[in-house]
């Protein structure tokens, strides 16, 4: 039998200011992002979702518009032999509140019919098991962080045409 729950998911500018405030808050205070980079990738109206809604919140997750700097750099760091360009979105801002969630998440956001990529730390077993049953694989080495004293791995997940 096939598990169903509520979920929200609709561009950030479908959402209102206080829901994206909602959302926003639930990253920061996760540690998924500061505030000065979640303004700028906002703004480019990334797609966003909600378990199980934007009332009562238990998860939150998005398919994030990454700057092309900043994908290039991920790829360069990975060296990965795959072409940053290829790759649209980056799947981002997992957040669970109650365990299980971020496996609902990464299943739903990952079946958009377009390349995405992930990055996820190398310690965190969790996530990358969950990418990987979702279609992910590793994509080149890992790679120090740059917001703090950790190495982070590339993950890749192309759709066939």
């Amino acid at each position: 039998m096939k598990e169903t729950f509520e979920y929200i998911i609709k561009k950030a500018s479908d959402f209102s200011k206080d829901e994206v405030d909602l959302f926003k808050k639930t990253v920061i205070e996760a540690g998924e992002v500061s505030e000065a980079t979640f303004d700028g990738l906002i703004a480019k109206n990334p797609t966003l979702i909600f378990i199980p809604n934007t009332l009562k919140i238990e998860a939150v997750g998005a398919l994030k518009i990454p700057n092309d700097h900043y994908k290039l750099n991920v790829f360069t760091q990975a060296q990965s032999p795959e072409s940053q360009n290829e790759f649209e979105f980056e799947l981002g801002w997992i957040v669970s509140l109650i365990p299980g969630n971020g496996k609902k998440l990464t299943r739903i956001l990952s079946s958009y019919r377009s390349n995405i990529y992930a990055t996820v730390r190398q310690e965190n077993e969790i996530m990358k098991h969950i990418l990987t049953i979702n279609g992910f694989i590793k994509s080149g080495n890992k790679y120090k962080s740059n917001r703090n004293d950790y190495y982070l791995e590339l993950y890749i997940r192309k759709h066939a045409d």
